[in-house]
């Protein structure tokens, strides 16, 4: 049982309150929790990156390759009929198969050969689909049934009620065991807040779905069941997608697997001689890496149901590449808030470019171009300021701040 509380369950009271968080928040702001739902994505396939990058060290360009295809193959399977589950693990299989095929040539050319040759490889894609079809490309999909049942709103309330239970038992606990007694008070009244915020926001979203599902039982309109419900489901979807994602990626790290890929990435030369099949173990990160960035292209297809052959685009490539370097490449939980924060901010500054077009600021092209730029910015600023990402900067220098807060409320032990 504490192997698995410790595979599923965040290790601190941070982790348990983020998670209580994130779930709160379509509750409170129905805007918010669209824009992070699609940012959840660009974090799963900047996680799905770092596997490639982080743990075996190969720089690929291509990474819009997996995601393309399974949005692809998402959206022809459920127009097809394919119940929504069995359409992701299949086109996630896809998909990594399809870049395990993009790094076979990785036995033959390395470094920034390879990363420019990847990039071909995914413009050679889109670019055959475009000249194929010889009109504009364009899959929509409809609502997916299983997204519309009320069985999701009764999860993503037990999992809330979960969530919240194990913060306030994880509070407890740390305040419990600590032993310095100023510390302990400061524990107890930020804790304190924090549950509070938490709680109040919990009840209202158990008040707004007890008189949902009241109204549902009364014989409540589609329409306005696909209002309430749609949403709340996709958001759910999407946070529970990214959070397993996480906890596999993460166990995949740990096991030998992962050592073994670490070797690789340190000194291919070196596992060479020790026995490791160096080549096996890069088109492994290729099938996991892929893999994953698929899960990511067909979540993305629920949130946006039209797709288009701009999924192979290099801009997906770039949207998980400072992702993962804002956060912090070979961290785990580094790309995941890297993609959040740059999902968050392609969304915003995608929203602010058409306002600065509509008052004569920029030109068509300026405002096309201006969230790339200003992400670019973003990637040339952190790379100066943290060289090791948000959370390789605060692993290796956190420590400082940490002893600075407990020499600040140090006095007598209890």
């Amino acid at each position: 049982m504490e192997r698995l509380r410790q595979l599923v369950l965040p290790e601190r009271f941070v982790g348990y309150a983020s998670l209580t968080t994130l779930l709160v928040v379509p509750w409170l702001d129905r805007t918010l929790g669209s824009t992070l739902a699609i940012a959840y994505v660009w974090a799963l396939l900047a996680l799905s990156y770092n596997v490639l990058i982080g743990l075996a060290g190969i720089a690929s360009f291509g990474h819009a390759v997996p995601f393309g295809v399974a949005a692809f193959l998402t959206a022809i399977m459920l127009n097809a009929g394919v119940p929504y589950a069995a359409t992701m693990i299949c086109a996630a299989l896809v998909a990594a198969l399809a870049y395990t095929a993009v790094g076979v040539p990785a036995f033959r050319v390395r470094g920034l050969y390879y990363a420019i040759l990847t990039l071909a490889v995914a413009e050679a894609l889109r670019s055959t689909i475009e000249s194929t079809a010889r009109t504009t490309v364009a899959i929509t999909v409809g609502s997916i049934p299983e997204l519309t049942s009320a069985f999701g709103l009764w999860l993503y309330l037990a999992v809330l009620a979960l969530a919240l239970a194990v913060t306030f038992v994880s509070a407890v606990n740390d305040v419990r065991y600590t032993r310095r007694r100023r510390v302990k008070w400061a524990k107890t009244v930020v804790y304190a807040a924090m549950l509070a915020l938490l709680a109040a926001a919990s009840v209202k979203s158990f008040a707004d779905s007890l008189g949902f599902l009241a109204e549902l039982g009364a014989g409540a309109p589609y329409v306005k069941v696909i209002r309430f419900l749609y949403p709340i489901n996709l958001y759910l979807l999407s946070l529970l997608t990214l959070y397993v994602s996480y906890l596999v990626v993460k166990r995949i790290s740990v096991s030998p697997l992962g050592a073994s890929l670490l070797a690789v990435r340190e000194n291919p030369i070196r596992a060479s001689v020790l026995g490791y099949n160096v080549f096996a173990h890069q088109l492994a990160a290729f099938l996991i890496s892929g893999f994953f960035a698929g899960v990511a292209g067909s979540v993305y297809v629920a949130l946006i149901p039209t797709v288009m052959t701009d999924v192979f685009s290099s801009d997906k490539t770039f949207t998980a590449l400072v992702g993962t370097i804002v956060g912090g490449i070979g961290t785990l939980p580094g790309p995941i808030i890297g993609g959040i924060l740059v999902g968050v901010l392609r969304d915003y500054l995608s929203a602010l470019s058409p306002t600065l077009l509509s008052v004569g600021w920029l030109s068509m092209q300026q405002a096309q171009l201006l969230p790339s730029f200003l992400l670019g910015l973003l990637y040339v600023v952190v790379v100066l300021s943290l060289p090791y990402g948000i959370w390789g900067t605060w692993l290796l220098r956190g420590w400082r701040l940490k002893r600075r807060l407990e020499a600040l409320l140090g006095g007598e032990t209890s």
